[in-house]
């Protein structure tokens, strides 16, 4: 009996087919045959999944971020010319290079494979979703003119990313916070002639406007620096002509003579016109 049950579990081992559901993988199983064929809602999750091999199929889908860059450059992402073009509301038409990064949410894996039936996440990143981005992409730039997109072009990018989230939700697909445009969008080249112009007239408007305000300052500080030179020549000569009424107001008969005795040597002239010189040497 032991042998015959041994044997019975050892060919159920055998017919029975198993598979390893890695870790941020998320299996899920479908059913080939029976009443409950089709896609089973609950994903499997981690780790060793036994099935029938006969009636079940078992596929595995990464839950981890996925990275993708459509560019021009073909020496980055695929050896191609990626880049997404669309037109804004100046009838321009525009080309990027875009960077994004998403994942798929474990519980919604099932419908997603329902909607792809493949799971191979590169037919979806470069078929279906570039289709997608480059979509709304050339429907919310028709809403920016050109000085919204190649200068601050963070609420355009925002714009686009949430339009995309929004039809990325029912697939249980999520952008993560990469999201935007890898460098400057390139624009027609007579547009970014009379962009560079712009931005060249508006320095120079600015430089002259500098040289104007710089001009003003030198010539307030000229009339500052006279008016405190007149100031100063003022307040000398106010100075000198107080100083010469107080000399003058100084000046008696008494000093003069005072003055006068001080200089003299006591010697009397030698030489006269016959009159004795008046000596007044004491007070009259």
């Amino acid at each position: 009996m032991r042998s015959t049950a041994a044997a019975v579990v050892f060919s159920s081992l055998l017919i029975a087919g198993c598979t390893r559901i890695d870790p941020g993988h998320v299996g899920i199983k479908i059913n080939n045959a029976g009443t409950y064929r089709g896609v089973e809602d609950v994903p499997a999750v981690t780790g060793w999944v036994f099935y029938n091999p006969f009636l079940t199929t078992v596929f595995q889908y990464p839950t981890f971020v996925q990275q993708v860059v459509w560019t021009h450059n073909v020496e980055e992402g695929n050896p191609l010319n990626e880049e997404i073009t669309f037109t804004n509301a100046d009838q321009m038409q525009i080309s990027v290079d875009v960077s994004l990064a998403y994942h798929i949410e474990a519980e919604k894996a099932p419908h997603f494979y329902i909607k792809f039936r493949n799971d191979r996440l590169s037919a979806f990143t470069h078929g279906y979703l570039r289709s997608l981005t480059r979509d709304r992409f050339n429907e919310t730039g028709g809403r920016y003119h050109i000085e919204e997109i190649m200068g601050d072009n963070g609420p355009f990018v925002t714009a686009v990313k949430e339009a995309l989230q929004s039809d990325l939700d029912p697939l249980g697909v999520k952008l993560e916070a990469q999201f935007g445009i890898i460098g400057a969008p390139r624009p027609p080249a007579a547009v970014v002639e009379n962009i560079n112009l712009k931005v060249q007239a508006v320095q120079i408007a600015q430089q002259k406007q500098n040289e104007v305000v710089q001009a003003e300052a030198d010539a307030r500080k000229r009339v500052a620096e006279a008016e405190g030179y007149a100031k100063a020549i003022l307040v000398r000569a106010d100075a000198e002509a107080t100083a010469n009424k107080k000399l003058a107001e100084s000046i008696t008969v008494n000093l003069l003579e005072l003055k006068r005795l001080e200089k003299w040597n006591g010697t009397l002239p030698t030489v006269t016109s016959g009159a004795v010189p008046f000596i007044n040497v004491g007070p009259k």
